[in-house]
């Protein structure tokens, strides 16, 4: 590419419910360009952007998701500035009492906050699964536990885990892009109760008290096993990523944990398993 030389690129307008954001999935970064997504509120409704590669795959891929689209607008436009566009169109995000901010969101004196620098990366809150494991997480006692936090991605369940009350987080990933951002976050938040590690699972060693695996059914499948040694006695494991008709898969892999508690949202599942004394 030659220097000062335009890029014009294709932009996509999907004009949706309010709350249709919350529906979008990880795997909607594979339909787009090296950009994002940027939601954007217009009254009762909100307007979806993006770039997708393929705006015919992508348009039907968001049909499955059963998203009311009521309107779709194609852009022709000059390359922009992705991070100021993300900048101008993130809003914060209210999780069980907890707000999800960007580091130019003002925060307010007396409410729980996570701040979390977005973008591309998978974990601002707004996934599904993300929403399931906070939730449960709401259900055990985090006072004083060691917390392993597997995939932790952008790191939002390890600041999480600190805000309930957790003495020790040890959070990994195997992408070292998703830690160094993982690692942005954590020094955003000024603690110093997460250790961050690049490393594949199969390299994780020790017991914990509380595991969060936010990860997907292959890799259950895989490493089942070896993610049920990390558990002390009378630990547990919180478990999501899972699609509901993936449930049957998962629940044998974790045979004799006993099953605690479950949870549901749109098309996702979540788990907390106890290690069966």
């Amino acid at each position: 590419m030659k220097s000062g030389q335009i890029i014009i690129k294709t932009r996509v307008d999907i004009l949706a419910d309010k709350g249709s954001e919350e529906l979008l999935p990880e795997e909607i970064y594979g339909f787009l360009s090296n950009s994002g997504i940027w939601v954007e509120e217009k009254g009762n409704d909100i307007v979806i952007k993006s770039y997708p590669v393929d705006i015919e795959k992508y348009l039907e891929y968001l049909q499955k998701l059963k998203i009311n689209i009521k309107q779709t607008d194609i852009h022709k436009e000059e390359e922009q500035d992705y991070a100021v566009l993300t900048k101008k169109y993130f809003r914060p995000i209210k999780i069980d009492g907890i707000t999800i901010l960007a580091p130019w969101n003002k925060q307010k004196t007396n409410v729980k906050s996570i701040v979390i620098e977005p973008g591309m990366a998978f974990g601002t809150g707004r996934h599904e699964s993300t929403r399931i494991m906070m939730k449960l997480m709401k259900h055990l006692a985090m006072d004083g536990k060691n917390v392993l936090d597997l995939g932790c991605g952008s790191g939002i369940l390890s600041l999480f885990s600190v805000l309930l009350g957790a003495k020790k987080v040890i959070a990994i990933d195997n992408d070292p892009d998703t830690v160094f951002s993982a690692k942005k976050n954590i020094t955003l938040n000024n603690t110093d109760k997460i250790s961050l590690t690049c490393a594949d699972l199969q390299h994780v060693s020790g017991t914990y008290d509380i595991i969060l695996a936010n990860l997907d059914i292959r890799t259950f499948t895989r490493y089942s096993e070896k993610i049920k040694g990390f558990v002390k006695d009378g630990g547990h494991i919180i478990i999501s990523g899972i699609l509901g008709k993936e449930s049957k898969k998962l629940i044998p892999l974790f045979h004799p944990f006993l099953l605690v508690q479950t949870e549901k949202k749109s098309a996702w599942c979540g788990f907390i398993y106890k290690i069966n004394e």
